[in-house]
């Protein structure tokens, strides 16, 4: 269950996301093991990329060893 709150400061945001989570674990929605993340975007505004890699993750890129030019 992807879901991006939005609102004012104090509205009640981070509230309404742990009651939806507790309500998707115990409709049997989510399994009972399942984690509960909160990202703060503010956090994030000046790097974005870094918000997107926690969120969907990266892929490791295996990266070629620089090769050495042989002096003859």
């Amino acid at each position: 269950m992807h879901t991006l709150i939005v609102g004012e400061t104090g509205v009640g945001k981070s509230y309404f996301a742990k009651i939806m989570f507790k309500y998707a674990v115990e409709s049997k929605m989510i399994k009972d093991s399942s984690k509960f993340a909160v990202f703060n975007c503010a956090d994030y505004s000046n790097n974005p990329q870094l918000l997107i890699s926690y969120l969907f993750g990266v892929k490791k890129v295996r990266t070629q060893e620089p090769q050495r030019i042989k002096k003859e």
